[in-house]
């Protein structure tokens, strides 16, 4: 009962990050954006059911009979369907809806699936030389904002202005998707226990940590701090603790989640002004580099603690450079899959008009 929970409040979480989205783009966008986020996560359920748990976990949901493999599968599927949300909307509003319906399905065969099986399954490589990802700092996050990293090369920084999002759509998205990061950090644990009432906390710590490092970053280039910065501080937080809320303890936690929330917070800010690349959602800037901040504080945790932190460091650093690998050449081939798929529907589309004419 208690993954069942948690897979249900979750999903709330997963459909509100297109609300929260779409505000970032000019409101000519908005609709069809929206439309198309929706689209882009009804695919990616179908992938996930038809062969995504398969490749990552070796069950096929659509034959299995137990309860456990069920529901585990399930669970396992809203965490991929929150990075596809996260990626999803760095080209939204710039992607047709045909090509997210290729992209998505060739990015989880080479990026996702994979992955998940080196570190979370039980036959992975990666979890048997003692890597850790307690709920996706490395499997989620970081693939998924060097995914939209590697997107935003490929856009065009819009001329149209964009109008600010009702503050209370903004609001209301993000404090549900924290209600929801609370299942999403608690499904690692299996019950409701000791350990899991300490990753409630400690997931709340690193969200008031990261919104104190962001705003106080802020606050002394600005000399003001929004709502936007404290929302981004929440998100900031959330995803800065994925990587390690269940193997340290509170005091590291907080530190951690400080420091990535001024790294964020310079992150968003250079990436606004880069020429080269174009992320109007912020995805790179507070998935990738909050979930290598992550990873990073629980390698130097380790080595401080003495806990086999070489050994350990030399381990989570392979899985970073490994993920590294993944996200940017399987994007870049799920792009041409799907960029080529596109133009050829295209062409057929044509020459069936031209010949109804």
């Amino acid at each position: 009962m208690f993954a069942l929970v948690c897979f249900l409040i979750m999903l709330p979480m997963i459909f509100s990050v297109p609300l929260l989205y779409v505000g970032m783009l000019p409101r000519s966008r908005q609709q069809p954006a929206l439309l198309t986020m929706s689209v882009a996560l009804m695919v990616a359920i179908g992938c996930w059911l038809v062969f995504g748990n398969y490749l990552a976990f070796g069950t096929n949901l659509l034959q299995v009979n137990r309860f456990a493999d069920l529901l585990g599968g399930l669970v396992q599927m809203d965490f991929y369907l929150y990075a596809i949300a996260m990626l999803i909307g760095t080209v939204v509003g710039f992607k047709h809806g045909r090509y997210l319906v290729i992209f998505v399905p060739v990015w989880t065969a080479l990026v996702y699936c994979p992955l998940a099986h080196w570190l979370w399954s039980d036959g992975g490589w990666l979890q048997r030389l003692g890597a850790l990802d307690f709920s996706g700092g490395i499997v989620v996050h970081l693939t998924a904002g060097l995914t939209s990293l590697v997107l935003a090369k490929s856009l065009t920084r819009s001329r149209e202005a964009v109008v600010a999002n009702d503050f209370r759509t903004d609001y209301a998205a993000t404090i549900m998707i924290l209600v929801g990061w609370l299942g999403f950090n608690l499904a690692p644990v299996g019950s409701l226990n000791a350990e899991a009432l300490q990753v409630l906390i400690k997931t709340l710590i690193a969200v008031l940590a990261a919104i104190a490092g962001w705003c106080w970053l802020t606050y002394r280039r600005t000399q003001s701090v929004s709502l936007g910065d404290l929302l981004n501080g929440i998100l900031c937080g959330l995803v800065t603790s994925t990587a390690l809320v269940g193997y340290v303890g509170a005091g590291t936690m907080a530190v951690v989640a400080v420091v990535s929330g001024g790294l964020c917070q310079t992150a968003v800010v250079q990436m606004q002004h880069a020429k080269r690349f174009y992320d109007a959602v912020d995805s790179f800037a507070i998935n990738a580099v909050g979930g290598l901040t992550g990873v990073i504080g629980l390698i130097v945790a380790r080595m401080v603690m003495r806990q086999d932190g070489v050994r350990f460091a030399g381990v989570e650093l392979l899985a970073v450079l490994l993920a590294v690998g993944l996200a940017v050449v399987g994007t870049i081939l799920a792009q041409a899959t799907a960029h080529v798929s596109e133009t050829g529907l295209n062409r057929l589309t044509v020459r069936d008009s031209k010949r109804l004419d």
